[in-house]
């Protein structure tokens, strides 16, 4: 009888441990890397998700260097309503509370995300139609610093709740002499999210990039 019984409960072991291989691919088939350019439609493909977390890391090949990571929340005309909309490590959480930067991270290396933004699609003000993600270098102008000196850059974009990561994107461009990368940008048709691999390097800083999105520092 004994002999039955464990057997039975190899037999429950092994079709466990294939159930869980079974799952683990399905996240992995989920999970897409994305080229510069892309896309993938949030909404339809993952239509559970609502908190999401974006990470940037990266490597250094010499000097450290500070990279820092900042959130646009524009309207449809692709600016800022107000200085409140800007979202980085001085200013962490957005009016309606749905965004929030978990603060500065000044060393990179190592396997993980170094700066993270912690957003939940259904609290973004309905006067939100594009999300830009940004990258830039603090003092890279006073201290010649650029991305070029920067390696193993990425985005990534997971589920908040279950850790499961939705899509990645590496940041692989020859971006030599760039001192901020649009990194990517979600947006909204009505309650629908898209988001676009960016990556789109620039010889601008933070202040130039608030110009832009027509806020002047």
């Amino acid at each position: 009888m004994s002999n039955t019984n464990g057997s039975e409960q190899e037999q429950n072991n092994a079709l466990s441990i294939r159930q869980h291989e079974n799952e683990d691919a399905a996240h992995e088939a989920v999970k897409a890397h994305l080229m510069k350019g892309q896309n993938l439609d949030l909404t339809k493909d993952h239509p559970s998700v609502d908190q999401i977390h974006i990470g940037l890391g990266w490597d250094l090949s010499g000097q450290p260097i500070d990279l820092d990571t900042q959130v646009f929340l524009l309207n449809e005309e692709d600016k800022l309503l107000s200085p409140k909309h800007l979202i980085y490590y001085q200013q962490q959480q957005s009016i309606d509370g749905a965004v929030r930067h978990l603060g500065d991270h000044q060393v990179g290396g190592g396997q993980r995300d170094h700066e993270i933004i912690i957003m939940q699609l259904s609290r973004v003000s309905p006067d939100i139609h594009k999300i830009v993600v940004t990258a830039t270098i603090h003092d890279a102008h006073e201290r010649a610093h650029h991305f070029g000196q920067v390696t193993n850059a990425y985005v990534r974009l997971s589920d908040q709740i279950t850790q499961q990561e939705i899509c990645t994107f590496q940041l692989t461009e020859d971006y030599s002499y760039c001192t901020s990368i649009i990194c990517a940008e979600l947006t909204r048709d009505q309650n629908e999210w898209k988001i676009t691999a960016t990556g789109q390097g620039t010889t601008l800083d933070l202040n130039d990039l608030c110009r832009i999105y027509g806020f002047t520092p």
